[in-house]
């Protein structure tokens, strides 16, 4: 079995990371197409020695079973007319925000075989979260081989596609939100005399360490906030100072905002 990654940005790189370092395929049997291959001064061709590398799009489609679009939503209609006749019959599968497999439908052909993922960038260190939605015509194998493929990036949870563009927002967008507040609890750390290395890693891992608590206790957040929140203590003031400032609701608000530029994009 043929597969073929088309973009080798820094999620094309995650992806093929996760498959090579599970063994998932033989890199020999790994076809890497973008454009700027193309380029004298593109170096990954250096990073993966056995995988195959090439600049035509169709050609490597023609060549492979499943086909990962690992591009940006701005290009991918671009890259589908490109490949159009060549993918009818094989695997797609698409992570580009905000477009709906009936859009890839419209350019490709109404029996392509689509399935719509959203993974996120903590997938570069195989932490990631990937939602997906399968279409109707495939197989339970085809199913297994694109769960295995993306389970080794980190969790996997199938969706419906009326909630992708959630799932987008929440998860796809949502590390970013995550820096932001260890940017933010890090600062504060510095304001209160710690140095800025000290401060960032008691950030990081306090963040981390309470998904962990989680992920790992199946605890509601609010349960695990009580436990820390003691009467007329130090966490109260603090989650006192979150509520008059709005936090929660600056956060829904992101997340819905998100959302809609989700929405725009698949329009």
């Amino acid at each position: 079995m043929e597969l073929l990654i088309i973009g080798l940005g820094n999620m094309g790189q995650a992806i093929l990371d996760g498959i090579l370092e599970n063994n998932l395929f033989n890199a020999k049997n790994i076809i890497a197409a973008d454009k700027k291959f193309s380029y004298e001064s593109f170096k990954e061709m250096n990073k993966y020695p056995d995988l195959n590398f090439t600049s035509d799009n169709r050609e490597a489609v023609n060549k492979s079973d499943i086909v990962i679009l690992a591009v940006k939503p701005q290009v991918i209609d671009f890259v589908l007319r490109d490949i159009k006749g060549a993918a009818v019959d094989k695997n797609i599968i698409s992570i580009a925000a905000g477009i709906t497999t009936e859009h890839i439908k419209d350019i490709l052909g109404s029996k392509s075989k689509i399935t719509r993922i959203m993974p996120n960038t903590p997938a570069l260190v195989s932490e990631g979260m990937s939602a997906l939605t399968f279409p109707e015509n495939i197989s339970e194998e085809e199913k297994e081989i694109i769960m295995k493929i993306f389970s080794a990036l980190g969790k996997v949870v199938e969706v419906e596609e009326k909630d992708m563009d959630a799932v987008t927002a929440l998860s796809g967008s949502g590390p970013a939100f995550v820096y932001i507040f260890i940017e933010a609890l890090a600062d504060a750390g510095v304001l209160k005399g710690l140095d800025r290395d000290t401060a960032l890693k008691l950030a990081s891992q306090t963040v981390k360490g309470g998904a962990e608590m989680v992920l790992e206790t199946n605890r509601h957040p609010a349960e695990l906030k009580d436990m820390v929140t003691s009467p007329g203590g130090t966490t109260i003031n603090g989650v006192a100072a979150l509520e008059n400032n709005n936090f929660r609701s600056a956060v829904i608000k992101a997340v819905s905002a998100a959302a809609e530029r989700s929405e725009e994009l698949g329009e």
